[in-house]
């Protein structure tokens, strides 16, 4: 599997996410993960606010969706820290949503009703 890093405007992602009902023109860093030259997953995140990342999209496509979610948040997280975000959010439209497990095995917490955060562990 590859990972691509490139951004909004990119018709790969474009069309992956038209396949879900979704477009996204705001600027977003994105990351396609693609397996035998066919896109099995996406990912963005905007700038939230000016120590935090937002997850705006994760899109799967395959029968190994854990798998695929952990890679490609965690490869998110790790651009976020380049970015020298200070922590990453991602919102829901309900706690019942089928990601929230995925979120909550790697460190995200509830901070709000619907809106999880990982702060990231400064080695200073």
């Amino acid at each position: 599997m590859e990972i691509i890093v490139t951004d909004e405007r990119d018709e790969r992602f474009i069309e992956f996410c038209d396949s879900f009902g979704c477009y996204l023109d705001e600027p977003q860093v994105v990351l396609l993960l693609n397996d035998f030259k066919k896109t099995v997953g996406c990912a963005s995140f905007n700038v939230y606010d000016s120590q935090s990342a937002e997850i705006t999209t994760l899109f799967l496509n395959s029968r190994n969706q854990e798998k695929i979610a952990y890679k490609l948040i965690r490869q998110l997280e790790k651009i976020a820290i380049d970015y020298e975000f200070k922590s990453v959010v991602v919102s829901f439209d309900s706690r019942e949503d089928i990601l929230v497990e995925i979120f909550e095995k790697l460190d995200y917490k509830f901070v709000d009703d619907l809106l999880m955060k990982k702060e990231f562990k400064s080695l200073i």
